[in-house]
């Protein structure tokens, strides 16, 4: 993911659209991810949301966060997308 920094203000506050099959354990996934890279400002409990499909095969975690810096961004979004549970980031 190319960041143009010049365009974003840190810190930075987003949600975060993770997608992957409904019989993944993504959101286990997402959120160790998270909590490695954000540490405790990140609270799963009241900053994560789960939207199955409409046919419930796949499932959506929407995860508020604050981003602090251009480097942060990069290395969720890269451990995100390595992950073999997670299929689309948004």
């Amino acid at each position: 993911m190319s960041i143009n920094e010049h365009l974003w203000e840190f810190p930075h506050p987003m949600t975060l659209k993770v997608m992957g099959r409904a019989d993944a354990p993504l959101e286990q996934a997402v959120v160790a991810i998270l909590v490695e890279h954000l540490g405790e400002t990140f609270d799963p409990d009241a900053d994560i949301a789960i939207t199955p499909s409409s046919k419930g095969t796949y499932v959506s975690v929407n995860a508020r966060v604050v981003m602090e810096h251009r480097d942060q961004v990069s290395a969720i979004y890269a451990a995100l997308n390595a992950s073999p549970h997670v299929k689309v980031v948004f």
